[in-house]
């Protein structure tokens, strides 16, 4: 195993601190999660994605080293963002997005077009609808009715499809433990929560991203359909829109090796 390790920085930003881990070397490269999430979500990933690229993955704001400062909402996650870029040293960067994370990542290439090169999307809607919306009804009640575990334990269900899962349980093991929220973040994950309810429209905002977008979904994925996805990657000028048989939410994971090879190879040219 690669002993690639994580250097934690942290950048205190007009909106509040925001910290984040950094990896390896060479043009960075933003990874940005979703929901609830910390760096720690994004598992080996950072590792295996050090060797090519110089990786920032920040903690939501709310949550992690990220708690406190101005309430979390997208535009202002967008520029917590922009804020790791600046302090990192880099004008420009690779953008992945996952999840809520993929709205950041629109947010952050329409307010901040000169800091993102290349954008990747994924498993995320262009807007909120009334399916969605009780979608985000069911992280509530599990946050406030279920300990961490136990809440993370019963969202693996939404996260990746019942082949995957069949095929791989201790993968899936492993997510739900890196998922679990510390009970300190809890009031950050609930604020993401009420954020979306709230409402979402993207589609305005994708109309002005310029740079090469790449859109990815998860044929099977019941928190953010492919066809909302779609309904995104249609809204973005000249994007590409690429659907994961049999995934779920998950799709990065799911998607496996020849995913991976995929994004990295469309980051890099």
């Amino acid at each position: 195993m690669s002993t690639i390790a994580a250097q934690m920085h942290a950048v205190e930003g007009p909106r509040g601190r925001v910290a984040y881990e950094r990896w390896g070397s060479g043009p960075a490269l933003l990874l940005l999660a979703g929901l609830g999430s910390r760096a720690r979500l994004w598992g080996e990933l950072p590792r295996v994605l050090a060797g090519r690229f110089t990786v920032l993955a920040p903690d939501n704001r709310g949550v992690g080293g990220s708690r406190g400062g101005v309430a979390f909402t997208l535009e202002g996650a967008a520029d917590d963002a922009a804020a790791v870029l600046a302090d990192a040293g880099f004008p420009t960067a690779g953008v992945v997005g996952v999840s809520m994370g993929g709205l950041i990542a629109c947010h952050l290439a329409a307010r901040h077009p000169a800091r993102v090169d290349h954008l990747v999307v994924a498993s995320c809607a262009a807007r909120l609808t009334p399916g969605h919306r009780r979608v985000l009804r069911v992280f509530e009640l599990l946050f406030t009715r279920l300990a961490p575990p136990e809440a993370a334990e019963v969202l693996m269900a939404f996260a990746f499809g019942g082949s995957f899962a069949d095929r791989f349980p201790g993968f899936v093991d492993q997510a739900a433990r890196l998922w679990t929220l510390d009970p300190e973040d809890l009031p950050g994950a609930l604020g993401h929560v009420a954020h979306l309810r709230a409402g979402w429209d993207l589609r305005p905002q994708a109309a002005a991203i310029a740079c090469p977008t790449l859109v990815v979904a998860g044929e099977l994925d019941p928190i953010a359909p492919s066809a909302l996805t779609r309904e995104l990657a249609d809204a973005i000028p000249e994007a590409r829109f690429r659907e994961v048989p049999d995934a779920a939410h998950s799709v990065l994971a799911e998607g496996g090796a020849a995913l991976l090879n995929e994004i990295v190879e469309f980051l890099s040219t």
